[in-house]
């Protein structure tokens, strides 16, 4: 009988893969760095919000689930190929890696956000030194450069010593740079700068009126006569006369002033009143800038020269009882400080007289009469002594504000020379 031949031997088997225990190794820092990327692509500029934040947060946490139902899928793969040890403590040895990458990640994230925070205030500052060599070209391609696109006008508003750019923090308070103070002829270059340039009217116009703001708030109408040689050139050729200037509709932001005439007169006062007429502007057939005209007077010849530009402020004394009373309780406000601070008080006298004359009368019911608010003041003064210069003018105020007080005074003097013959 023959043998039987052997049997070949079987073949080996291949080696299992260990790639469930790299894999669970991987898995919490590549979930880690994921995460940091997004948080860098959302949160690594300057003014990221804190929503954003708590987004990413609550991202972190349905990721870091996500990660732990891989996890447990990978130990059940590793399992099935028989490493579930190894799988485990490449697994541990993961998570042990993913606070510090998470730390250092974080700290890259918040580095990236405060010189972002430093490169846009740097933006602003090499602005205002273009505008500082006046190069109109170069002005226009900065403002253009700046981050977020705030445009011209919001541009000259941070030149103007205010907010740029901020830091936000998200569990404290947030942290604002502020741009130069530049001086107001620079301002004026870099509004002329856009001007001339291929701005929209709108964009133009929105840039002067920042610039106007700065010059209001400085107390410089002597400017005016520049800023408005440059807002004629915005305007259809020939412009209108007298030009007009109202409030910019939807204005808002930290140079937004509303109604300009007052802004502006507020500050100037008398000065602003001839300033504005030398300029030839006029003012808008309503009650609201006449009165405030009317308000900012200081002489009598200002008087005058508003009543000879625009023959509606004579017609509204004459004719429209709020205006006279608001004109004249507008001096009886400020008559007291006006009559100590000046080296000539008849100046005050002479313009309530002119008012007076023109046609404004003086509130006599009311809460507060004209009168008693001339007179409140002046209880009020601190200082003991007057002037005969100022006493006199404070008698010709009287009898123009307090009409009622001075005609008993006249009829007791006339009865008593009556008397007397």
């Amino acid at each position: 009988m023959e043998a039987q031949p052997p049997h070949p031997a079987a073949p080996p088997k291949p080696p299992r893969s260990n790639a469930p225990t790299w894999v669970a190794f991987a898995l919490p820092p590549l979930a880690c760095a994921l995460w940091l990327a997004w948080a860098a692509l959302t949160l690594g500029h300057a003014e990221a919000e804190g929503g954003r934040a708590y987004d990413m947060m609550l991202y972190g946490i349905g990721g870091a689930g996500l990660t732990a139902v891989l996890a447990i899928a990978v130990l059940i793969w590793a399992g099935l190929r028989g490493f579930i040890g190894h799988a485990l403590l490449a697994l541990l040895t993961g998570l042990l890696l993913s606070p510090p990458l998470l730390w250092f990640g974080a700290g890259a994230v918040l580095s990236a956000r405060r010189t972002d925070f430093e490169q846009r205030q740097a933006q602003v500052t090499a602005l205002a030194e273009t505008i500082a060599r006046g190069d109109a070209a170069r002005i226009r391609a900065a403002i253009d450069a700046l981050p977020d696109a705030p445009g011209p006008a919001q541009a000259l508003c941070m030149l103007q010593g205010r907010r740029t750019y901020k830091l936000v923090h998200w569990v404290w308070f947030d942290e604002y740079a502020n741009g130069p103070n530049l001086p107001s002829e620079q301002l004026l270059t870099a509004a002329a700068a856009v001007v001339d340039g291929p701005a929209t009217t709108q964009v133009k116009q929105a840039t002067l009126r920042t610039a106007l703001r700065a010059l209001g708030e400085r107390n410089e109408p002597e400017r005016f006569g520049a800023w408005a040689a440059l807002w004629r050139r915005t305007l259809p050729q020939p412009p209108p006369r007298p030009l007009l200037l109202s409030a910019e509709p939807d204005a808002a932001g930290d140079c937004a002033y509303g109604e300009p005439v007052g802004f502006v007169l507020r500050h100037w006062r008398d000065a602003g009143v001839r300033a504005w007429l030398d300029a030839g502007f006029g003012f808008a057939a309503d009650r609201d800038q006449p009165v405030s005209a009317l308000r900012a007077l200081r002489r009598a010849d200002s008087l005058r020269a508003l009543l000879a530009a625009d023959a509606q402020f004579a017609a509204l004394l004459r004719e429209d009882e709020y205006v006279g009373e608001q004109a004249l309780s507008a001096q009886a406000d400020s008559l007291s400080d006006t009559l100590d601070a000046s080296e000539h008080p008849q100046d005050a006298a002479e313009l309530v007289e002119a008012l007076r004359v023109a046609g404004a009368r003086p509130r006599t019911i009311g809460p507060t009469t004209t009168c008693e608010l001339f007179d409140g003041n002046e209880r009020r003064r601190t200082q003991p002594h007057d002037t005969p210069q100022r006493q006199a003018a404070v008698q010709r105020i009287r009898a123009v504000l307090c009409p009622a007080a001075t005609k008993p005074q006249a009829t007791k003097r006339a009865a008593a020379a009556k008397t007397k013959q």
